[in-house]
């Protein structure tokens, strides 16, 4: 099939390169990104793999429309056992990394063992070259990216900093500075494998498809125009125009998951954001309506820093820890993306540390409090150099929390903090963060989207039909996530008919709905089961006891889960996926996919 590339299966304590072409039916069955590194995962490791050892492989995966004319088509993924939860670990990552993979006729990028002294690897049409990467050792993403792109020219860096390097479990990996694979720890594995960056260098930006002209048509005379109309509100305020909605309905995680909104939340919506920091918006390769919101504070006490602000970061760093000062979350976020550490894992720790400083369970050497970003700003300096009690908040929170003696106060799903909705309010995010095979992602099983726009019920709804709506988004994500396709795009103008087209239109194979709706659901089942190899079942798949056992008040309505509602849409789930009543894939499930394994 037209589309795919090579594979380059990279040993770094060997030095050693293999290179092979994609096979046409591993590439059919799963299709790339998410899907192909899932696979890859699943044959190269098991319970005994240890994720920080050099046998857990990182694997960094596009797909057959990376870097084309297809919009949204920017993306990539890392794929690796996680160093945070201990199951399959993957995050997608936008900037130009994708698209530039995809120019040097590379498809997947497999990095085993572990280098002897700090290494980077260079891609390029002619394969991939190893150098040395000892004087890029302890700088910060941003200096490497600058460093590595003054030597290499026309290219694009993923690097990590200190805390990739010190194994930090939720250290992320970054490109074009501001956009990270952050979640899971793909950054620590980096560090484990002394492995300080990838750069993938590109002359020409060229693909290849069976009908070239028909993706760039297709995409010009339809994708494009119903994208502009249908996206207009992230193109107008990026991703931070929903701190407004989250607030007033009271899904804005706040005060370390103990209310539903944040005082003062007006200080750091969009309208302030403009005001105060905003400069441009900035893009992902191939993105028609650019969600990224750069922002860079003039002048003060924090002037200089300088990121792409999200709304995710403004509920981690600010709502969590009821910091409403849009510079101090500015501030705060440039040190995060430097020293190479995901927001939202990092605002969750914060907001912990903050309850169990209060419980006296924790001491830094200095007070911690809401709303003290100068505090927060030592700690993540700590954390990322694990000093003190860095060394025990770097492990995460389900760890911290085991070390410490405050379980009960941890808020995580499978070793992983929740993003920015709160479930108690939004309900399709009992399964959104429940079911997500990496742990409590929004991003896996975007619940929140069909809650606030009432798809399949209000966000109170937990029945068949609201189940079935979470399954279409989850597989629409899954495909998205292997094609790779931003996440925007797969549940609004790029759907099931549109991904059909386009595969056949690049790969020269007819493919229907129903063969990308078959790719997808044996992505998710691949997933799932090599997370039950690994042990996990049903009591897995619950959300932690606090937000079930604790409700909050928001404009006078109380809200709360119960054990009831949460079971009975496991139960659903589990109908709607074909899984027995544990959560565990039914063999002619498996057979009706194709999945041997």
């Amino acid at each position: 099939m037209r589309g795919y590339g090579l594979i380059h299966w990279v040993d770094l304590g060997e030095r050693r390169v293999r290179s092979e072409p994609v096979p046409d039916e591993l590439a059919w069955n799963f299709i790339g990104g998410k899907g192909l590194g899932a696979k890859i995962l699943y044959d190269m490791t098991d319970a005994s793999t240890d994720p920080l050892g050099p046998e857990n492989p990182l694997i960094f995966a596009i797909g057959p429309f990376t870097g084309t004319a297809v919009p949204y088509s920017g993306k990539g993924t890392f794929v690796f056992k996680s160093p945070q939860t201990g199951i399959i670990g993957e995050s997608v990552i936008g900037g130009t990394l994708g698209a530039a993979t995809r120019w040097t006729g590379t498809t997947a990028l497999v990095i085993m063992g572990r280098a002897e002294k700090p290494t980077y690897l260079v891609l390029s049409e002619k394969g991939v070259e190893f150098r040395d990467a000892s004087g890029l050792w302890g700088r910060d993403i941003y200096e490497t990216e600058e460093e590595l792109r003054r030597e290499h020219g026309r290219c694009s860096v993923a690097s990590i900093g200190p805390a990739g390097e010190n194994l930090v479990k939720f250290a992320a990996i970054g490109n074009e500075k501001w956009r990270q694979a952050g979640r899971t720890g793909g950054g620590a594995v980096m560090g484990s494998k002394k492995l300080k960056a990838i750069v993938v260098e590109y002359d020409r930006q060229e693909w290849d498809a069976a009908d070239p002209d028909g993706v760039r048509r297709f995409s010009a005379e339809v994708v494009i125009p119903r994208a502009k109309q249908e996206l207009w509100a992230y193109f107008e305020k990026g991703t931070p125009g929903g701190i407004e909605l989250a607030n007033l309905w009271g899904y804005f995680p706040s005060y370390y998951w103990s209310k539903g909104s944040v005082e003062g939340w007006e200080n750091i919506a969009w309208d302030a954001i403009k005001r105060e920091v905003f400069v441009h918006p900035r893009a992902c390769f191939g993105c028609p309506t650019p969600c990224g919101r750069y922002s860079k504070v003039r002048e003060g006490r924090y002037a200089g820093s300088e990121v792409e602000l999200e709304y995710e970061t403004v509920f981690a760093i600010g709502g969590l820890n009821a910091i409403t000062d849009v510079k101090a979350i500015v501030w705060l976020n440039d040190q995060a993306d430097r020293l190479g550490m995901d927001t939202i894992t990092l605002g969750n720790v914060f907001g912990f540390a903050i309850e169990a400083y209060k419980r006296g369970k924790l001491d830094p050497g200095f007070k911690l409090d809401y709303g003290d970003p100068e505090a927060l700003h030592r700690l993540a300096d700590m954390i990322a150099r694990r000093e003190g009690v860095g060394d025990i908040l770097a492990e995460g929170v389900a760890s911290a929390s085991r070390r410490i003696g405050l379980e009960d106060l941890a808020v995580h799903v499978k070793g992983l903090e929740p993003a920015g909705y709160d479930p108690r309010t939004l309900k399709s995010m009992i399964i959104g963060y429940g079911l997500s095979s990496r742990g409590a992602c929004h991003l896996r099983i975007t619940g929140y989207y069909a809650d606030t726009r009432g798809l399949g019920g209000d966000r109170k709804t937990i029945n068949m039909e609201k189940t079935l709506v979470l399954a279409n988004i989850e597989e629409l994500a899954a495909l998205g996530d292997s094609l790779a396709l931003c996440r925007f795009s797969t549940r609004t103008t790029i759907a099931w008919e549109e991904i059909a087209k386009y595969y056949t239109m690049i790969t020269g194979r007819e493919a229907s709905v129903e063969d990308m709706r078959n790719a997808a659901r044996r992505i998710i089942n691949l997933t799932r089961m090599y997370n039950v190899r690994l042990g996990l079942r049903r009591k897995d798949d619950r959300l932690p006891k606090r937000l079930v056992r604790e409700a909050f008040v928001h404009e006078g309505e109380e809200r709360r889960i119960t054990e009831e509602e949460q079971e009975r849409f496991l139960d659903l789930y589990y109908e709607v996926r074909g899984w027995d009543s544990d959560g565990v894939p039914k063999p002619e499930t498996l057979r009706q996919l194709g999945l041997e394994l």
